[in-house]
């Protein structure tokens, strides 16, 4: 099918003809000319100020990029704004791409160079020198003319050898207009004298004057100059050893790496299968539950929420410095060396390994439409095979492709478009509402929609790897929210899938390799150590409670027992399957505190410990107190003294709303120390209720409490009232049940039990025709 040539291809053409046809060191211009006329003469220009916004159309349009003052730039047209202001339609390169816009004229200064009548050579000294390419990572552009405004006509790698015609000076720039044979082919075109080195007269013979050899130390030094950190060395000069050709382009952020895997580790923004090994997954809140061990799950149950180590690992650039991951950099415009061979590797073992029938009754090949597609959209046609099969796998079973879909029949979505589940509607519905609305009735109408979005959103916005699609750390509009997808893995995994497409590996790429500040000094390394869970679902000490209750998040616990008590047994589980428990089994208690630990061990290796204080009351010979006893000995040098009436393990005579430091003021423990806790065992500084603990400490350890028990505070908020008088009728009737200090508190007449004569106790102390002793 013939297509229409773009301007690129016109001025290609026409170069390549006025090459073949005539142009020798001898006429020392060299012109080049579209094969028609254009009615704008197209002239090249420089930014005279910065930074300046290029735009898709003049004044509001859309943002392109950001210019810096000094940037060359190909006027190609013009247009009147609605500001009143002159707007010039402008082509350039930036960050290894071409790209078309609109910026306001008086942030031009045009050259009075007429880029359509050709480029001249304004300076003769260097005719019939020999030179050779030299500091160069890897490749280096020559173009139709002497300024980077101008379309590449190849490149060239160091220590390619040049005849050079002449040479100019475009914004203080030298260029030199050189020919060169590569690979049995001869060209010619202008190379920036920067990556040049003119070495003498071409001798009689033909030979060049003296080439420059680059040393390891050398290309290290350059890489380092380029701004890739020691770290990153080693690694590229490696692939630079193997592969001379490759381009190593250090793309600096400007971000804080911290500051990024905080950012990327917001919860459900990068995703890993809920089948991967733990230790992939989150365990911040909001993707995982501690007491359950459940991950929440995220586009469906199948993803889950991914660690901030995984993240961290998958981020690190350092990690895939080798000669398969490292395509997960790989610029993704479209390149000459793209060809359908290529991607038909890609797409080799996946259904679209061959070729479609689609609904107009075509049969088209799946690796020409894609070869085709990214042609016409100047995107890489491997990055979007790839993309497509890492979307849709190898089988291609997913039902938005299917296109029978039940109430979407003949709509297609081969790159998952808007495909996401929301509480209306699943993935699948979405994506192929999405498919409708944008008339995607055919196969080819699909990836030829779905390529455009990915280039027209991503590719030509600046986040034109793989690696900026997953990670937007570069378009600044939209940063850490912009990404194509939610699959920590996709730009690896993707990476590799670009990798299979070059049988021939030693073409010239460019990869465009992420740098940030405050980078770990090595790579961040990763294990799969499994679940890191280290919780007990359960502790206990057999016929006695903890005090406070179990709670898995908390590891103090305290219990205390009679002096007759010799031995007690403590039981418990881990939360995980996979976690170890040990501590758990029957202990021999000495008299006062003992403490005893239990351990839950992660599969991962995290311990977690629980304590328990088992303080085993000492022997006395009166355990009891009256207030005139002098206090009640609880431990060496540990005395309890109240006005308050204490039983073994109770304490009442505490009126109603009688606040905690009160409640203290009157309770000495000679030495000791005491402390009013809740039911849950924290500190109590509000009014004392049934249900807190008077808790008595010997050198900050727990060697006696006391329940508190006020008759008529049934529900423990320290009041009497009528919650109160509901409790007890629950109780009476048998539809609810009390228990331990609550019981007790409700057994108003202190006859052992709660019944008819308690209520009446009650109802007259709320109405204040009695009041209730304490």
């Amino acid at each position: 099918m013939r297509r229409n040539l773009n301007i690129k291809q016109r001025k290609w053409r026409s170069f390549i003809f006025a090459t073949i046809f005539g142009v020798t060191a001898a006429t020392a211009v060299i012109t080049v000319k579209p094969l028609e006329s254009y009615a704008y003469t197209e002239t090249a220009g420089v930014l005279n100020d910065g930074p300046v916004q290029m735009r898709k159309s003049p004044v509001n349009g859309e943002k392109i990029t950001s210019l810096a003052a000094g940037t060359a730039v190909r006027v190609i047209d013009e247009a009147d704004g609605s500001d009143g202001m002159k707007w010039y339609k402008v082509q350039i390169s930036y960050n290894g791409m071409s790209s078309t816009g609109y910026i306001r004229s008086d942030f031009i200064t045009l050259s009075s160079e007429d880029t359509s009548a050709g480029s001249t050579i304004t300076d003769n000294s260097a005719q019939g020198a020999a030179g050779v390419v030299t500091n160069t990572n890897g490749n280096v552009y020559v173009r139709t003319g002497a300024s980077t405004a101008y379309s590449p006509v190849t490149t060239v790698k160091r220590d390619q050898t040049v005849n050079v015609l002449g040479q100019t000076t475009t914004n203080g720039t030298v260029w030199y207009n050189v020919t060169f044979n590569k690979n049995g082919v001869d060209y010619a075109g202008w190379i920036c004298g920067t990556y040049l080195a003119v070495t003498g007269q071409t001798s009689a013979d033909g030979s060049q004057g003296d080439t420059t050899t680059v040393t390891d130390d050398e290309y290290v030094a350059s890489l380092k100059a380029a701004g890739f950190p020691d770290s990153y060395c080693n690694s590229l000069l490696a692939l630079h050893q193997k592969y001379p050709d490759w381009q190593f382009v250090p793309v600096q952020t400007g971000l804080d790496w911290n500051t990024v895997i905080a950012n990327e580790s917001v919860v459900g923004r990068n995703l890993v299968q809920s089948s991967s090994n733990d230790a992939r997954k989150s365990t911040e809140t909001g993707a995982y539950d501690w007491a359950t061990n459940k991950w929440y799950g995220y586009d469906g149950a199948g993803w889950v929420s991914a660690s901030s180590n995984y993240i961290a690992y998958c981020m690190d650039p350092r990690n895939y410095l080798n000669d398969t991951y490292i395509f997960q950099f790989e610029t993704l415009e479209y390149a000459p060396y793209q060809n359908v061979t290529g991607v038909g590797n890609i797409l080799s073992g996946s259904f679209m390994s061959g070729n479609y029938s689609d609904t107009d009754g075509a049969s088209r090949s799946y690796a020409d439409t894609f070869m085709e597609v990214g042609q016409n959209m100047s995107v890489s046609p491997y990055h979007l095979a790839a993309r497509c099969k890492q979307e849709q796998g190898n089988k291609g079973t997913s039902p938005l492709i299917s296109g029978n879909y039940s109430g979407y029949n003949g709509y297609y979505n081969y790159f998952n478009i808007g495909a996401y589940t929301t509480s209306s509607a699943s993935a699948t519905v979405n994506g192929l509402i999405y498919a409708k609305n944008n008339d995607w009735n055919s196969i080819y109408k699909s990836i030829n929609g779905g390529a455009g979005i990915v280039g027209n959103n991503y590719v030509k916005k600046g986040q034109n790897t793989l690696y900026f699609q997953k990670f937007n750390v570069v378009n600044m509009n939209s940063i850490y929210s912009h990404q194509y997808m939610t699959n920590v893995q996709a730009a690896m995994s993707e990476g590799k899938t670009m990798s299979t497409a070059y049988a021939d590996k030693s073409q010239g790429f460019i990869f465009r390799i992420p740098v940030y500040s405050n980078m770990p000094e090595s790579a961040v390394t990763f294990s799969d150590s499994g679940n890191p869970n280290n919780w007990l679902s359960s502790l206990s000490v057999s016929g006695y409670g903890l005090t406070p209750s179990f709670q898995a998040a908390v590891t103090d616990y305290s219990v205390i027992v009679g002096t007759e008590v010799s031995s007690i047994n403590v039981g418990a589980s881990a939360v995980a399957p996979k976690a170890g428990v040990s501590g758990a089994g029957t202990y021999a208690l000495n008299y006062g505190n003992n403490a005893i630990n239990v351990t839950c061990v992660s599969q991962s290796g995290s311990a977690k410990t629980y304590t328990i204080n088992v303080v085993r009351q000492q022997p006395a010979a009166d355990n009891t107190q009256t207030p005139e006893s002098g206090g009640t000995t609880v431990a060496d040098g540990v005395s309890v003294s109240t006005s308050y009436k204490l039983g073994d393990t109770v304490i009442t005579g505490i009126t109603p709303g009688t606040g905690a430091s009160s409640v203290l003021a009157n309770i000495s423990a000679g030495s000791g120390t005491v402390k009013v806790l809740k039911a849950d065992g924290t500190e109590n500084t509000g009014a004392v209720g049934t249900g807190n603990k008077i808790a008595v400490y010997a050198n900050g350890t727990l060697v006696k409490q006391y329940d508190v028990v006020i008759y008529g505070d049934i529900n423990g908020d320290g009041k009497i009232s009528v919650v109160d008088l509901v409790m007890m009728q629950k109780q009476i009737l048998g539809t609810s049940q009390l228990s331990g200090a609550y019981a007790a508190a409700a057994d108003i007449s202190r006859d052992g039990k709660v019944s008819v004569k308690d209520l009446v106790l009650l109802q007259k102390h709320i109405i204040n025709a009695a009041q209730i002793e304490q």
